[in-house]
C-alpha cells in the first residue's frame, strides 16, 4: 500500500512540475505536441488543436513535448516555424524552463497553507524557565555532567531567568570556558564547559534541547500564507546547504544524516508519514516538492537548471549553444544521474535490511 501511495505522490509532484512547463508553453505560443499525465501505455487520449492530451497507465509523473526542444530528432521540423522552441524569444524559453520548479514551490506553499489552516500552529514560549529537556551525547553539556531536567540558573555569574536569556548569551558568546550554575533535585551545582559551534544554528551552543511551553494558535488565510512562505524558504535554505555539503565533501552521498535518498528511501519516509496521519503526508509532500523544485534548478545536465544555464549563456553571447553539444551534455548527464540513482537506491536497500 505504501508503494502505491508513494508512486501516486511522486507522480503528482512530477505532473504538477510538467503542468508548469505546459501552461507557459501554451501561453507563450510554443508548439506543444503532447501533454501526458503518467507514463507508459495510454489509457485515454484526446486531441484539442495541435496537442494530444494523454492519461497513461503508470502514475509516475508525466511529460510535455514541445517542437524544436533539444532532443526532438524524430520528426521533420520546419526550422523557420516561429513556434519552435528555439525560435521563441529567450525570455519565453527561460520562463518555460523555470516554470516547472516554480510550480513545485507553489505546490509546497499551498500544501503547507492547507495544513496551517486545518491545524494551526504551536507557538513556543521562549520565556519558559531554562529547563533542559534532553542532553546531546558527547557535546559540551553532556561532557560537563548536565542531565535532563536540570534548570540553568546562571552563566558566568549572570542570572538567567529563561531560555531567551540563555539564547542571548550564546548569541554574544565569542569563545572561552563558561561557568554555569544549575539546579537539580532542589540543590545547586556548578560546572565548567566550553560551547561548541553549531552549523545549523550558525552560532555556539551548549548541546541541549529546551523544555519549553507552547500555546496553540489557529491561523487565518493571510497568516497561513505568510507562515507557508517562511517555512518554504527555510526548507529551501536547508536543502541548498545540504547540497553544498555534498558538493564540498562535508557530507558523503551515503551518509545516514545528510546523504541522498533514492526511491526506496522516499517510499520508506512516505510509509512512516502515512502511519502518522494524513497531515504528515501533506507536510512530506511539501518537503518533497521543494526538494524536487530546487534540485531541478541545479546546473546539472539533463535537469531544468542545465537548460537555464545554456539560455543564460545564449543571452550573454547573443547566439545559442549548438543543439548537438547541448544534447551530448544532457545525454552524459542523464547517464550520470541514472548511475547515481542506482547507487543511492543500493544504499537505501542496505540501510533497510541492516
Amino acid at each position: 500500500m505504501n508503494i502505491i501511495i508513494a508512486i501516486l505522490l511522486l507522480g503528482f509532484l512530477v505532473a504538477v512540475h510538467e503542468f508548469g512547463h505546459f501552461i507557459v508553453a501554451k501561453i507563450s505560443g510554443m508548439y506543444v505536441t503532447t501533454f501526458s499525465i503518467g507514463m507508459g501505455p495510454k489509457i485515454a487520449t484526446f486531441t484539442k488543436g495541435e496537442t494530444e492530451y494523454v492519461l497513461s497507465a503508470i502514475p509516475a509523473g508525466g511529460f510535455v513535448s514541445v517542437k524544436g526542444i533539444a532532443g526532438e530528432t524524430d520528426e521533420e521540423l520546419d526550422y523557420d516555424d516561429p513556434r519552435l522552441f528555439q525560435n521563441r524569444p529567450i525570455l519565453h524559453r527561460i520562463l518555460f524552463t523555470i516554470a516547472g520548479p516554480f510550480m513545485n514551490f507553489v505546490l509546497a506553499i499551498v500544501a503547507l497553507m492547507i495544513c496551517y489552516l486545518a491545524l494551526g500552529v504551536d507557538v513556543v514560549d521562549n520565556h519558559s524557565p531554562a529547563v533542559i529537556a534532553e542532553v546531546t551525547k558527547d557535546l559540551p553539556a553532556d561532557q560537563a555532567g548536565l542531565e535532563e531536567g536540570d534548570k540553568i540558573l546562571s552563566i558566568n555569574g549572570q542570572a538567567v531567568a529563561d531560555w531567551s536569556a540563555v539564547d542571548q548569551f550564546m548569541s554574544d558568546y565569542k569563545g572561552g570556558e563558561v561557568a554555569l550554575s544549575y539546579e537539580r533535585d532542589g540543590a545547586t551545582h556548578d560546572t565548567i564547559l566550553k560551547p561548541s559551534y553549531n552549523d545549523q544554528l550558525d552560532r555556539y551552543a551548549l548541546g541541549v534541547t529546551k523544555k519549553v511551553e507552547t500555546t496553540h494558535q489557529t491561523l487565518g488565510a493571510g497568516d497561513s500564507f505568510k507562515q507557508s512562505l517562511v517555512v518554504t524558504a527555510g526548507m529551501s535554505t536547508m536543502i541548498f546547504d545540504a547540497v553544498m555539503d555534498l558538493v564540498t565533501g562535508k557530507t558523503a552521498v551515503n551518509d545516514e544524516e545528510g546523504g541522498l535518498s533514492g526511491p526506496v528511501g522516499i517510499v520508506e519516509a512516505i510509509g512512516d508519514s502515512v502511519s502518522q496521519g494524513v497531515w504528515n503526508v501533506v507536510s512530506l509532500l511539501a518537503i518533497l516538492s521543494v526538494n524536487f523544485g530546487l534540485l531541478n534548478m541545479l546546473p546539472i545536465p539533463a535537469l531544468d537548471g542545465s537548460r537555464f544555464l545554456f539560455l543564460i549563456i545564449e543571452g550573454i553571447r547573443g547566439i545559442p549553444v549548438s543543439a548537438d553539444k547541448e544534447m551530448l551534455v544532457n545525454t552524459v548527464g542523464m547517464l550520470a544521474l541514472m548511475a547515481l540513482m542506482i547507487y543511492v537506491t543500493y544504499n537505501d536497500i542496505v540501510k533497510l535490511i541492516q
